[in-house]
């Protein structure tokens, strides 16, 4: 969204609701996006371990082990769901 719809949003809220209720909803969208950003921070793995791994998916492709896109696609489509589908992911 752009910044100019969002003050067109801000405005017509104020023009609205009342302080209290836009109060509430800035507190609501400021908790929503807190609870998002710590989900995001939430990996199992340290980042000695994403990188032990990483270096190990490189020479694993350098050796020649890996998917084609092709099976990578299928693969998740059918892990989604998908797989009957006619629609295609474009590469």
């Amino acid at each position: 969204m752009s910044r100019d719809s969002l003050i067109k949003l801000r405005d017509r809220l104020r023009g609205t609701l009342s302080y209290e209720d836009r109060k509430w909803l800035a507190g609501e969208l400021v908790d929503a996006e807190e609870e998002a950003f710590s989900t995001v921070l939430s990996c199992p793995y340290t980042k000695e371990e994403l990188n032990a791994r990483f270096d190990e998916l490189e020479k694993d492709f350098e050796n020649g082990d890996y998917l084609p896109a092709d099976e990578t696609f299928r693969m998740i489509a059918q892990e989604l769901g998908f797989e009957n589908r006619e629609e295609r992911i474009a590469v």
